[in-house]
């Protein structure tokens, strides 16, 4: 008799949700409304603060790393294992947040989304040159489908991933060009537009384009994996 390896813990939807969003609602919160809070709060314990104008992502991001920290250590408390997106996510937002903030430099936040796209898909692509598919860890067990309908998906977010780096890398520095990184020059007007895409536009790029895979996977999905499991489990078979 053989004993069937238990499942992992995953987390619930509104568990899953609240790690994947809370880190960027507290982003965005702090960026867009951080100025007029910033009083209100000091207030609350008696202190006078005040954000300048054109310091707002340094407290976004100041608010950030500590709430994805606190979402990243709640994932694995609750499902026993570390995610290896979450992962390399922690580790890019805990460089690139913590420069920022020492050197008072923008310029390396503007620069995460393309710097983690781009190892998205160099890893993907790697990984498929090395006759290994990496994306399977990505939806780490979630999706059972036969290799070839791997290799397409795999090749299809590789290049999904190196567009958005792109994307990314053409927007902060068209909508930055003329202002000042290290955040002594004041305001800079294309800055809230490059939050929006990044916080928005991508965000809801990354839905449709799943959702647009939903065809592929739906094709070869074993429809009838979970009939022969039930049937080999039932002991009256």
């Amino acid at each position: 008799m053989s004993e069937s390896s238990p499942s992992p813990k995953r987390l619930s939807g509104g568990a899953k949700l609240a790690v994947d969003m809370g880190p960027l609602a507290v982003f965005m919160i702090a960026y867009f409304l951080g100025r007029k809070l910033a009083p209100i709060a000091g207030g609350l314990v008696g202190q006078d603060w005040t954000i300048a104008e054109g310091e707002e992502m340094y407290l976004a991001i100041g608010l950030f790393m500590p709430s994805f920290l606190a979402a990243f250590i709640y994932s694995v408390w609750k499902e026993r294992r570390v995610a290896p997106m979450l992962m390399v996510t922690g580790v890019i937002v805990g460089v690139l947040g913590s420069l920022t903030l020492i050197l008072h430099n923008k310029t390396f936040f503007y620069m995460k989304p393309t710097i983690a796209y781009t190892m998205f898909a160099a890893v993907l692509a790697g990984g498929l040159m090395a006759k290994r598919n990496f994306l399977k860890l990505v939806f780490d067990g979630a999706l059972h489908l036969p290799d070839d309908a791997w290799k397409t998906l795999t090749q299809r977010y590789a290049v999904f991933f190196a567009v958005l780096a792109i994307s990314n890398e053409i927007a902060w520095r068209y909508l930055m060009r003329d202002c000042d990184l290290t955040g002594d020059g004041g305001a800079c007007s294309g800055e809230k537009h490059w939050v929006n895409l990044k916080v928005f536009g991508f965000t809801i790029a990354s839905l449709v384009f799943t959702a647009l895979q939903t065809p592929l996977i739906a094709k070869h999905m074993p429809q009838e994996e979970d009939d022969d499991a039930a049937n080999e489990s039932d002991p009256k078979s």
